[in-house]
């Protein structure tokens, strides 16, 4: 196993403070997206008397709308459509159950609150727990897991809050009140998803150069896999040089592992080339073909 050299201090920190603004940003728009186009679907189509069936169907429609907008944003970003169709596939039906089981057990807590800002606030609460459970489920990650139960429970706090306020501010005025609050709710799951996964994870690599420089990657499986593949864990495209299984990234213990699997042998570690095994350390950079990416940790 050979020993990455330090890399110099100019290349440790390319645009990261950037790079994070424009994630959180990203997702704040897409989830905004997604629960529009969700609760235009649920108006359009759902006509149930019972509240129950009525709100099984709105959080199934709604939590599938913004989970799939949500696993789609960077594999659209990326240009990849098919990487973007298998994380919608995944994460649709995830965020459906978990949003329709979330928004009926919400109703209990409101009725247990009997209404007002708080119970309003704790009921979206429990709906954007459930629309980020099943994120982690979609991922098959337990650290998005966790991460989609934290961001979710404060985005669906936050978007109950604001829509309780906007429906008493507007004279109790249902929907218009329902529509913001619903576009702000999926706009602060996205929110508070980013800025939760940037506060506790432990491992990641950022895009430095290429089509999608600044692309952030979370690390949050044993072994994450990178290359051209649709399938891999750090999709890399737009460089003929990087192969469908070009490398991995393993985490043995406290320690971080890059493994070349490419056949072509065009990897490499803070400018030397990497065959078979090679430690990583926080800030050192690696070239898959001709893309470079910056490897962080804590």
């Amino acid at each position: 196993m050979s020993v990455a050299a330090t890399p110099p201090q100019a290349t440790a920190r390319p645009g990261r403070l950037g790079a994070s603004v424009r994630q959180a940003y990203d997702l704040a728009i897409a989830g905004a997206l997604g629960a529009l186009f969700g609760l235009y679907l649920y108006v359009e189509t759902v006509d149930a008397r019972s509240v129950y069936v009525r709100d099984a169907w709105a959080g199934a429609i709604i939590g599938g709308a913004i989970g799939s907008f949500l696993n789609a944003w960077g594999p659209l970003r990326d240009g990849s459509w098919r990487r973007a169709a298998l994380a919608t596939a995944r994460a649709a039906p995830a965020s459906a159950i978990g949003g329709a089981a979330g928004l009926v057990l919400g109703e209990l807590v409101i009725g247990y609150f009997q209404g007002g800002l708080i119970g309003r606030a704790a009921s979206w609460a429990v709906l954007g727990l459930g629309i980020g459970l099943g994120q982690g489920i979609a991922d098959r990650s337990l650290q998005r897991l966790a991460y989609g139960l934290i961001g979710g429970g404060l985005g669906g706090f936050v978007g109950g809050l604001c829509f309780e306020a906007l429906r008493v501010a507007l004279g109790n005025r249902i929907g218009l009140g329902q529509s913001l609050g619903i576009v702000i709710l999926g706009a602060g799951l996205g929110l508070f998803l980013a800025l939760v996964e940037q506060a506790l994870r432990r491992a990641w690599v950022q895009v430095a150069g290429g089509r999608q420089e600044g692309r952030i990657y979370l690390l949050a499986r044993p072994a994450c896999r990178l290359g051209l593949d649709e399938r891999a864990d750090v999709g890399i495209f737009g460089d003929s040089a990087v192969e469908r299984s070009h490398a991995e990234i393993v985490r043995r213990g406290d320690a971080y592992v890059l493994r070349d699997l490419s056949r072509s042998g065009a990897t490499r570690v803070n400018g030397r080339a990497a065959p078979g095994e090679t430690r990583l350390a926080d800030g050192d950079r690696i070239e898959l073909g001709k893309t470079p990416m910056i490897f962080r940790r804590r």
